[in-house]
């Protein structure tokens, strides 16, 4: 029986990334991928903030970036939009996780593909990981599986989460003037948002995020009509499901630790994920680095984890009520509180803030009934700095 350091359980970007963390601090690594490429099938939106590269330290190849982009805009019902400058990436995806799982293994990381973990229980102070393919022995767990939650269901950590679904078509031709578009459309998207995600070559993922799943491709085909790009060509369908309901509550328990959307780490807002992932990769293999050190993965040690994470990422319990908020307003709703914020919201300072809620007050009072406040905290949320994307 092969036996490592770390096994990691799935190799999206929480899990190649904890591997490259990992195995770069001298750990013998394992990496478990059901499929058989790293990064195929593409299940999201294939955005990331320059920040978060910034952040990590982490360089991008230029054949991983399909468009550098300025930054989002968010449309509203009515079309008004405002926009954040905020640069950033539109990756092709599969080739930014085949790069991360090269990172891992320029420093000796191991990828077992076509490796479907079957099970896992303790043995020897470690993990005895059963696979499709064989079993493999591993001292400390991650566990990077997605909205799956591989651990979560083999070892009762955690019950399933509140998921919401994704569907995108990539379609061409579509031009762009470079930013992010996020449409706020609850007729379309209920309890969700849609977006155009530009890329090279004038193509675009157009898609979006809705607890409708079985009307789910029925809003996203309805919004193309609606939005004139129903004589644009379809060259690709991808999605699938997002956890929603913030983080699991064990996101660590002995000799395991749970990163990405196997922990429930989705931005609030607008469910982007990697950054999330990536930074909770890194913090959990420094964790376990310190555990083997010290020959001890008990999951008293291994707290340090959450420590690392809520130190570092928003209170998400808040921000999901301020979402909900957001998302109980009505599109003509919507288009009023559009009409009292100003289009460019880069520099909004507390003043500009005190402003658009002087004009909520005097204009539309109602709206702060309905959660006007928390909602727009869950829009400022949003942003890079706080690992919206």
């Amino acid at each position: 029986m092969e036996q490592f350091d770390i096994a990691i359980i799935g190799a999206g970007p929480a899990g190649t990334y904890a591997a490259y963390e990992a195995a770069k601090k001298g750990l013998s690594t394992v990496v478990f991928e059901e499929h058989e490429k790293i990064g195929e099938p593409v299940h999201c939106g294939e955005c990331l903030s320059a920040l978060s590269c910034k952040r990590l330290e982490l360089e991008l190849p230029q054949e991983v970036i399909s468009m550098k982009v300025k930054g989002i805009r968010l449309i509203f019902p009515g079309k008004r939009g405002v926009f954040l400058e905020e640069p950033g990436y539109v990756l092709e995806k599969h080739k930014f996780e085949q790069h991360l799982a090269s990172l891992g293994q320029e420093k000796e990381a191991v990828y077992k593909l076509k490796h479907r973990v079957s099970g896992m229980k303790k043995d020897n102070g470690g993990w005895q990981i059963s696979t499709t393919q064989g079993e493999y022995f591993a001292k400390i767990a991650i566990d990077a599986s997605g909205v799956a939650g591989a651990a979560s269901k083999f070892l009762s950590l955690n019950p399933e989460p509140k998921k919401v679904i994704g569907l995108q078509f990539e379609m061409s031709p579509i031009e762009s003037d470079g930013f992010i578009k996020f449409f706020l459309w609850p007729k379309l998207a209920p309890h969700g948002y849609l977006w155009i995600i530009p890329k090279n070559n004038e193509r675009a993922n157009v898609g979006l995020v809705t607890n409708d799943a079985p009307s789910t491709r029925k809003y996203l085909e309805q919004f193309i009509d609606e939005y004139g790009l129903q004589e644009k060509k379809k060259t690709k369908a991808f999605g699938g499901f997002i956890p929603a309901s913030g983080p699991v509550k064990n996101t660590f328990s002995d000799g395991i630790m749970l990163i990405g959307d196997a922990a429930g780490f989705t931005s609030p807002m607008f469910e982007g994920g990697t950054s999330l992932a990536m930074a909770s990769g890194k913090f959990a293999a420094q964790v376990a680095t310190e555990a083997i050190a010290k020959a001890d993965t008990s999951k008293a040690v291994l707290s340090r984890y959450e420590l690392l994470w809520k130190a570092e990422f928003p209170v998400y319990s808040k921000l999901i009520e301020a979402k909900n908020a957001l998302y109980n307003f009505t599109d003509a709703e919507l288009d009023k509180i559009a009409s009292f914020i100003p289009q460019n919201l880069t520099n909004m300072t507390p003043f500009g803030k005190a402003k658009v809620g002087a004009k909520v007050i005097l204009n539309a009072p109602s709206l702060l009934l309905k959660g006007f406040v928390p909602a727009m905290n869950a829009l400022s949320y949003s942003r890079a700095e706080f690992y919206g994307w």
